[in-house]
């Protein structure tokens, strides 16, 4: 899964970097909460205060479990804060609502622990990560098994190093402008047997790889290309990955750029729609369905079907044929207030307004969402006066 792509336009990133300054506005990040957690380790002595941002009404959301992001450099969290509440305040997309992990500024037995040379040195920082840091957030939080790490040059590199020696640890890595000259962590040399560790997973990893043109970066580019050329060869299927060139951009506008483009690809398959006309469509509700059930598998959580189910019945010129798809819908999802919606337009549109009535009724007590109360409580009047 390859997209090898080099942005030359100055004004498209300067279009990003617009972006950016919004999402870091103070006003865009007053709705997160911020929180701590304290992670104890016998690797130091105390506890290391990592920051937690939660997203919008998490405390509110008491049924709903999260994705873990989770980045080891100080100074990720403003920017990762903004980005997120700017990718996922309509309706979770493209960026699913997601509690960012950042790490304590100067700890350390932190520091300590992130500095080796080998891969026999680097498993006390895995093992910190894997029974202290990822236990701590597990057991504090609402999480639903998903989780990013995020980094950006020497935390790019202990990302590859992770994804290489453990990586059920993580589903998704974003690794922006990693350091890879004379062989750092053994990543050059130990890419190449990826396969091994990665078949005894059953759920496919995603990486997102990244790298600019700057002054700063020379030394690591001819590394980073023979890096994507050996992923091009050896990369099992199973890992689904992406690399991205951003020519002519700032070496500190990395990690943001690498972010914007990782969440576009890592949650790509949960926006997905399936078109009627498509080979998965035309075979009817049960394959969108059977197919949305891989996509879930993949990512460990459910994914819905239920919007593309609602464009195929939508297409259907025969409202019984629409009729018979919202019921499917429904009889999937009972839970899910747009599928007793879908429902209730099926009934309306082959006259049984009674029932249309019931759906409608049924779909507006299961949101607190102001434009849909708003939209069927309009559409309800108009059912209502239909009705005899």
């Amino acid at each position: 899964m390859i997209n090898m792509l080099k942005l030359t336009s100055t004004q498209y990133f300067w279009a990003l970097l617009g972006l950016l300054l919004l999402a870091l506005s103070p006003q865009s990040v007053a709705q997160q909460t911020l929180d701590t957690l304290k992670v104890t380790s016998t690797s130091y002595q105390g506890s290391a205060d990592f920051l937690v941002t939660l997203p919008n009404k998490y405390a509110e959301n008491t049924d709903k479990k999260y994705i873990v992001l989770i980045d080891f450099h100080p100074a990720s969290q403003p920017y990762l804060a903004g980005l997120h509440h700017w990718m996922s305040h309509n309706g979770g997309w493209p960026w699913l609502e997601t509690i960012i992990v950042t790490a304590p500024d100067g700890h350390e037995g932190l520091g300590k622990l992130k500095t080796f040379a080998n891969g026999e040195q680097g498993q006390a920082f895995l093992n910190f990560i894997e029974h202290d840091l990822l236990t701590a957030i597990d057991n504090k939080y609402r999480t639903n098994g998903f989780k990013i790490l995020s980094g950006f040059t020497g935390n790019a590199t202990l990302g590859l190093f992770t994804l290489i020696q453990r990586p059920k640890l993580f589903n998704a890595y974003i690794v922006a402008s990693p350091i890879l000259s004379e062989n750092y962590l053994s990543v050059m040399s130990d890419t190449p047997n990826l396969a091994p560790a990665l078949a005894k997973l059953a759920q496919p990893r995603m990486l997102f790889l990244s790298r600019a043109d700057s002054d700063f970066e020379q030394r690591q580019i001819s590394d980073f290309d023979a890096l994507v050329m050996t992923l091009k060869q050896k990369a099992p299927s199973n890992l689904l990955w992406q690399s991205k060139v951003f020519t002519g951009s700032y070496y500190m506008s990395q990690p943001a750029l690498a972010t914007i483009y990782a969440i576009e690809q890592i949650f790509n398959d949960v926006h997905t729609v399936i078109k009627p006309d498509s080979s998965i469509g035309k075979n009817g509700p049960e394959a969108i369905y059977a197919y949305f059930q891989q996509v879930s598998n993949k990512y460990g959580f459910e994914v819905s079907a239920a919007d593309s189910l609602f464009e195929l019945a939508k297409s259907k010129t025969e409202p019984k044929d629409a009729l018979v798809i919202y019921q499917f819908a429904v009889a999937k999802y009972p839970q899910n207030a747009h599928t007793h919606h879908g429902l209730a337009t099926g009934f309306a549109a082959i006259g049984d307004m009674p029932k249309a009535i019931a759906e409608l009724q049924l779909a507006i007590t299961m949101t607190n969402h102001p434009f849909y109360l708003h939209r069927w409580g309009k559409l309800l009047e108009q059912y209502q006066a239909k009705s005899p």
